[in-house]
C-alpha cells in the first residue's frame, strides 16, 4: 500500500513539472512576441503566479515523500 502511495506522489509531481513546462512555455512566447505592450504585462504577472504556486504544490509533495 506504501508503494502505490508513493507512485501516486511521483506521478503528480510528474504531472505538475509538466504543467509548468507548458506555462514557462506560454511565457517565453508571450514575452518574445509583446514585449512592446507594457498594459498586457499583467496576463504575464498571472501566470509567472501560477507557476510559483505550482512549484510551491511541488516543494510540499516531495517534502510529504521525504
Amino acid at each position: 500500500m506504501e508503494t502505490e502511495v508513493l507512485i501516486e506522489k511521483i506521478s503528480l509531481i510528474e504531472e505538475q513539472i509538466t504543467m509548468n513546462i507548458d506555462l514557462l512555455e506560454i511565457a517565453k512566447d508571450y514575452c518574445e512576441y509583446n514585449f512592446d505592450k507594457a498594459r498586457e504585462i499583467a496576463a504575464l504577472s498571472t501566470i509567472i503566479n501560477i507557476i510559483l504556486a505550482e512549484q510551491h504544490n511541488l516543494a510540499r509533495s516531495f517534502d510529504g515523500i521525504c
